[in-house]
């Protein structure tokens, strides 16, 4: 496994864009091209506000390694001014950074948004004169002045768990607060701290960053959860568990790994030991309007699968087929990926597929 230093000199010699894609494939094979490079410029003053949540972002972010929050704070030049949950200044102390950025005495380059946003006074951040301040419009007036606003986490990205039906304290997602900037989302219950380290070190070095319709990073939320499942092999030959502990794929029991774009099977969590497809199985919280259906009941199938997604074909591919030829190379590729899978599943299982 690439160390911590290593990966960040990767960072620096080729781009973080780049580096997202290296590496759920093997980036050792272009460690040998990296040099050293350094920080250039002024420290990069962040915001990170917190809403509606369970400070499973923070906590999933502090859980990462290769790199660690250190390695981004260090290497990036970080200054982060405000993290209720991690700061040590409290109270009026506390609140005067935020002031500070709203009266313009202090700059901010990065507005990270942790949670939904509740409309006026169902969730206030400190006081000013004596009033409550709504987060809203903490959001509103960082947001408008930040370069980059980044959501972490499904509350921020999609509105998660606050906003789920009926949703009495009105819960919206940073771009349904901002609508007139980019907001570059990360979303997951709670997201993987790599998805997080990688996409603030692209936009700490000011590269571009590449969204899907949703406003996703799409080199990591491109293809389905389902497709780079190790129990795909037994979708495929119509084998499906009974019980989450059962052998076969999950599916009937509730997966919904085909709704889900996210590369938690190629990348997995704890430092790739596990994903959620081989621990009960694909909840799909990386997608918008989730938990509300077709995500749930959470054990029970789902009841509108698309067909490209549960065959394990990118419908990116489907798309671009005009012509004959292009379905054709669309079908092989999906029948090369049926074989490895089959393959996989033998491996760990010791079962002809």
């Amino acid at each position: 496994m690439v160390n911590r230093r290593d990966f960040l000199k990767i960072c620096a010699a080729i781009g973080t864009a780049a580096t997202i894609e290296l590496y759920s494939a093997d980036i050792r094979d272009i460690f040998i091209q990296a040099i050293e490079a350094h920080a250039q410029g002024d420290n990069v003053r962040v915001i990170w506000l917190a809403g509606a949540q369970d400070t499973g972002c923070t906590v999933s972010l502090l859980q990462g390694s290769d790199p660690d929050l250190i390695d981004v704070i260090t290497k990036f030049r970080l200054q982060i001014d405000y993290h209720q949950t991690l700061m040590i200044p409290e109270g009026a102390t506390a609140i005067r950074r935020l002031e500070d950025v709203v009266s313009d005495k202090s700059p901010v380059d990065v507005l990270i948004m942790e949670g939904a946003i509740p409309e006026g006074y169902f969730c206030t951040v400190g006081e000013i004169d004596g009033q409550p301040v709504p987060i809203e419009d903490w959001v509103k007036e960082i947001g408008g002045r930040a370069k980059y606003n980044i959501a972490v986490g499904q509350c921020a990205t999609y509105g998660g768990i606050p906003a789920a039906k009926p949703n009495p304290t009105n819960c919206r997602s940073l771009s349904e607060v901002l609508p007139d900037k980019t907001v570059v989302n990360i979303p997951g219950c709670p997201p993987n701290p790599d998805w997080m380290t990688l996409t603030f070190a692209q936009a700490l070095q000011g590269l571009p960053i590449e969204l899907d319709e949703v406003g996703r990073p799409t080199a990591i939320f491109k293809e389905t959860v389902h497709s780079g499942c190790s129990l795909l092999g037994y979708y495929e030959e119509g084998v499906f568990a009974k019980t989450l502990d059962g052998p076969g794929c999950l599916y009937k029991v509730g997966c919904k790994g085909p709704l889900a774009r996210a590369d938690c099977t190629v990348r997995r969590w704890n430092q790739g030991l596990n994903s959620c497809t081989t621990a009960g199985g694909c909840k799909a919280c990386v997608e918008k309007g989730w938990p509300d259906e077709p995500f749930a009941p959470f054990y029970e199938e789902a009841s509108d699968i698309p067909p490209s997604a549960a065959l394990g074909i990118d419908p990116l591919l489907i798309a671009g087929a005009a012509t004959g030829a292009a379905a054709v190379g669309a079908v092989a590729y999906a029948e090369h990926r049926r074989r490895k899978h089959k393959k996989e599943a033998k491996k760990e299982t010791g079962v002809e597929q």
